[in-house]
This record gives C-alpha cells, sequence and structure tokens, in this order.
C-alpha cells in the first residue's frame, strides 16, 4: 500500500511543474520556435504600422491638396477678367437703282450667292455661232481670256458664299463663347468641378480649333482670288511676249518685203 502511494506522488510531481508553467506559475517553459514566430509577427506588425502612418499622411497631404483647389477665387472673375466683345459688323451699301441688295444678302447670309453677283456685275455673254467668224491665230487666246472672266466668276462667288456663311453663323458662335465665359467665371461650385473645367477647357479648345478652320477656309478663298489675278497677269505677259517674238520673227521680212515693192514702184514709175 505504501509502495502504490509512493508512485502516485512521484507522478504528480511530475505532471505538477509542466501544468504550473501553463498558468504561468513556476517554471517557465521556453520555446524557441514560437519566440521566432512572435518575434516575426512582430517585426511585421511594426512594418504594417510604419506603412499606415505614411498612407494616413499621403492622404493627409491629398485631402489638404483638395481643400486648397476648392477655395474660391479671392476677386470678382466677372469684373476683373471679363473680356469686351467687339461685335461682328455686317457688309452694307446703298442700292440707288437696285442693284446690290442682293448681293449684300448673300454677302451677310452665303444664300442666293448667284443671283446676288449676277444682279452687281456686267454679265458675260456668248459669242454663239459668231465663233466662228474669229479668225483662227486669235481664237485660242480669245477662249483662254474668257476662261479667266468665268474662273474669276467662280472665285469670287466662292468667297462671298464663304463670307456670307462665317457671318451668318457669327450670332451663334458669339453665344457658344459667351456661355463657355459665363460659365468659365462663375463662382458656382458644381461649375467648378475637376470634370466641369476639364469639359470647359475641351469646349475651349474646339472652339479655337473651329475658328482655325474658318481662318483658313477664308484664306483658301483669298488664295484663289490671288490665283485668278496672277493667272490673269501671266496671260497678258505671255501674250506681250507673243506679240514680240512674232515681230522680231516675221515683221522685219514684212517691212523689208513693202520697203522693196514701194521702192520698185517708184523707180517704175514716170511722168505722165
Amino acid at each position: 500500500m505504501k509502495k502504490k502511494l509512493f508512485a502516485f506522488v512521484v507522478i504528480l510531481a511530475g505532471f505538477a511543474a509542466p501544468a504550473l508553467a501553463i498558468f504561468g506559475l513556476g517554471d517557465i517553459v521556453y520555446d524557441p520556435t514560437n519566440f521566432a514566430e512572435a518575434v516575426q509577427e512582430f517585426t511585421q506588425l511594426e512594418q504594417s504600422y510604419a506603412q499606415l502612418i505614411q498612407t494616413y499622411k499621403m492622404i493627409e497631404n491629398q485631402y489638404n491638396q483638395m481643400l486648397w483647389m476648392a477655395k474660391a477665387d479671392p476677386v470678382n472673375m466677372v469684373l476683373r477678367y471679363r473680356a469686351t466683345v467687339t461685335p461682328w459688323t455686317p457688309s452694307s451699301a446703298t442700292n440707288t437703282y437696285g442693284t446690290t441688295s442682293a448681293w449684300q444678302s448673300a454677302i451677310n447670309t452665303g444664300q442666293g450667292v448667284s443671283g446676288g453677283y449676277g444682279a452687281a456685275t456686267e454679265p458675260l455673254g456668248t459669242y454663239g455661232g459668231a465663233l466662228g467668224s474669229i479668225p483662227s491665230d486669235q481664237l485660242e487666246r480669245l477662249q483662254k481670256d474668257y476662261g479667266t472672266v468665268e474662273l474669276s466668276d467662280g472665285a469670287n462667288q466662292a468667297a462671298i458664299q464663304l463670307l456670307g456663311q462665317l457671318r451668318a453663323n457669327a450670332a451663334a458662335n458669339e453665344t457658344a463663347i459667351s456661355n463657355l465665359e459665363a460659365d468659365s467665371l462663375s463662382s458656382d461650385p458644381n461649375l467648378n468641378t475637376e470634370v466641369a473645367v476639364l469639359n470647359k477647357i475641351n469646349a475651349a479648345h474646339i472652339v479655337n480649333l473651329r475658328n482655325a478652320q474658318d481662318t483658313n477656309k477664308l484664306l483658301t478663298a483669298l488664295a484663289e482670288g490671288q490665283i485668278v489675278a496672277a493667272k490673269r497677269e501671266r496671260d497678258a505677259q505671255a501674250r506681250a511676249f507673243n506679240e514680240h517674238i512674232q515681230f522680231m520673227s516675221q515683221g522685219q521680212a514684212v517691212l523689208a518685203s513693202q520697203a522693196a515693192s514701194a521702192s520698185s514702184a517708184m523707180l517704175a514709175w514716170r511722168m505722165p
């Protein structure tokens, strides 16, 4: 009996130390593996905390930047920056004999260009059957001169139509630009969001592109008129050269022939 009691006490003493260690009493059991994992987790937590601090500072800076950008302009932008608009001036002229009203309507609206141009310009007739009566050496030159007048009429009418369309669209374009200016200078927060500002910037660029296109169209029409004028000048110079070439190549022989005939006639003449 005593031996059994002694064995039970020994066994109980053997389990007592680990049990007390579990509850934090007595000798503490040291586990190197658990300690290394705990250190690693603590290091990761420390790094996560440092990253969280950096993220917080970055968000705070962005927030402060957005607050600064959202501040209203300290001045009255309408009074300070609104530009004075120079209105478009339509073409105008007297109409004493009823020949210019249709022209003025065409050059201000781009409508009825052919009729308005014809009412204010000298009409260009056609030779018809009389063209066959023109000497062959003059026919080609006459046809080219006639074509120059036709080219001038075409270029002039194209320029009138373009000017009329520009003037006709001027009112709508001015309204769009005025609305864009009003929205840009407005203090309404809804018109000053990032998307709203970007949209207004895009609209301004589009307006500039439209104006550039209109300028190019007008320059093209002017260039066409200058080309026709240059053609007329070139034809006149070419005609002068051709006449001089003909004179130099044929004129001396004609004059010599006429002089020789005159001399023979004079020598053969006798007093009656």
